[in-house]
């Protein structure tokens, strides 16, 4: 009998064993069958404004020269006469705060010559008038020995990421490279020198410093000797920057212009430059016979960063109507520097379209031959600019507001300068301009999308600056907790 019990214990034990798994295997049946119960949690988080800061532009300041104020010790770098800066708000009541920007590389730099720092102070920008906006240009006319010409240009928001498209380091031409520094943190930049040769190996352009509140000014020259077409990527590993070139010509003893070339727009398959003034052609057509005037040609400056080559399209049209059009196709190798001569052009004033497949940056130079002698100006691609935008005028000849439309359709404009004073004009496809006042500032609204640039031309003088779209503000930031 304790046997049978022994036999019935573990009979009951594996059956209830079999029931118990069966179970289980129909719970788990049922829970791929059936929805499990969810749960969900919203994290907590809450939102910040970000205080409003001041908004800052930097000026590039006077021109420079190698050589300090005596002439000799032609390694070091002197400024040549003063810059004349024109700032100004959309609303005429806004107080702008104007101080001098540091500038060590310059041996004879003072307060009164120095680059500006130019800032809407906080209280100002967060008033009632939300749309307020500001510019700031400067303008610089000079006659030296080494120097002659109208070099005019804005004064830029710094960015970590930008590109200069100008310059030369030949027999004859100069350059330097100009990076400022509007902010309360130093600044760390690496240059990136391209050239018809690819890039240029040059440790001197690696981890700049550019201290908080200064510019620095470097000789194109010391990092890329005999370089004909350089392009320039400036990025700043720590911190922002504004950048600009200063390039200037002197053949044999005659001066042949100079130039502040701010930076192009960055990389993109659709580049435009307007204003371009061609004039003096058969002048010019004369002195290239002889090879140091070669860079007297009007030429497209192009690059393709990337590693893909590129097919563009580059359209040539008449600032007027039943103007000129002309149409050209030009390959590029990717990381090598092109230069387009813009040959058997009339004289006129033309925008210039250039179309791809892949991104590129894009400048253009032309030249002005006048009783006050030889000058260039850089011409550098634009951004496309909200249907509301602020302008500076800065000094100089014959000033103009060169206006394209981005969606090739005619475009109303309507410019207000700080009296009240209204133009209003129909800008149709091909773009068109507005004379400007010495000094004026204006606000500009459109009814689409426009590209703008300012430029000057005169006797012996001319020169250009682009309106740049001013940098996004800051958004509300999320935090979690």
């Amino acid at each position: 009998m304790p046997a049978d019990r022994t036999i019935v214990a573990k009979g009951t034990r594996v059956a209830v064993g079999i029931v118990a798994a069966a179970a289980l295997v129909a719970a788990a049946g049922a829970a791929v069958v059936l929805p499990l119960p969810g749960v969900s949690a919203v994290p907590a988080s809450f939102s910040i404004d970000p205080a409003p800061a001041e908004e800052v532009r930097a000026c590039a300041g006077p021109l420079v020269r190698l050589s300090d104020d005596t002439g000799a010790d032609a390694t070091s770098i002197s400024s040549v006469g003063t810059t004349t800066v024109y700032a100004a708000a959309s609303d005429p009541a806004a107080v702008l705060d104007e101080t001098a920007l540091l500038s060590p590389d310059d041996v004879i730099s003072n307060e009164p010559t120095a680059p500006a720092r130019i800032a809407l102070p906080a209280a100002a920008a967060d008033t009632a008038d939300s749309d307020l906006l500001f510019a700031a240009a400067q303008s610089q006319s000079v006659s030296t020995p080494e120097l002659v010409g109208l070099a005019a240009t804005s004064c830029g928001e710094a960015s970590p990421d930008s590109w200069l498209v100008a310059g030369s380091t030949t027999v004859g031409r100069t350059s330097f490279v100009v990076l400022a520094n509007p902010g309360d943190v130093n600044s760390i930049v690496d240059l990136a020198i391209y050239g018809d040769a690819g890039l240029v190996e040059s440790p001197g352009a690696q981890n700049i410093d550019v201290p908080a509140r200064s510019t620095r000014i470097l000789s194109l020259a010391g990092l890329a000797p005999d370089l004909a077409d350089p392009v320039i990527h400036v990025v700043a590993s720590v911190g922002a920057v504004t950048a600009a070139l200063q390039h200037s010509v002197v053949r044999g003893l005659e001066p042949g212009g100079v130039e502040l070339a701010g930076a192009t727009a960055p990389p993109a398959p659709e580049q435009t430059v307007t204003g371009v003034r061609v004039a003096g052609t058969s002048t010019i057509s004369e002195r290239l016979a002889d090879a140091d005037y070669s860079d007297l040609q009007s030429v497209l400056r192009l690059f393709v960063p990337g590693s893909e080559p590129a097919s563009v399209t580059i359209r040539v049209t008449e600032e007027r109507d039943g103007g000129a059009q002309t149409e050209y196709q030009v390959g590029l190798t990717p990381g090598v520097v092109t230069e387009f001569p813009l040959q058997d052009i009339p004289d006129g004033v033309y925008t210039v379209e250039a179309g791809s497949d892949v991104p590129f940056v894009m400048g253009a130079r032309t030249s002005t031959v006048g009783n006050g002698g030889l000058d260039f100006a850089w011409y550098q691609s634009l951004q496309p600019l909200e249907e509301r935008f602020f302008v500076t005028n800065a000094d100089g000849p014959n000033s103009r507001l060169h206006i394209v439309s981005t969606t090739g359709e005619s475009v109303e404009v309507t410019l207000t300068d700080a009296s009240g004073v209204v133009t209003e004009a129909t800008i149709v496809p091909g773009g068109r301009y507005l004379p400007l006042r010495v000094g004026g500032s204006y606000t500009v609204t459109t009814s689409d999308p426009v590209l703008a640039n300012v430029t000057y031309f005169g006797d012996g003088r001319s020169s250009s600056f682009p309106i740049a779209p001013p940098n996004p503000a800051a958004s509300a930031v999320v935090v979690y907790p």
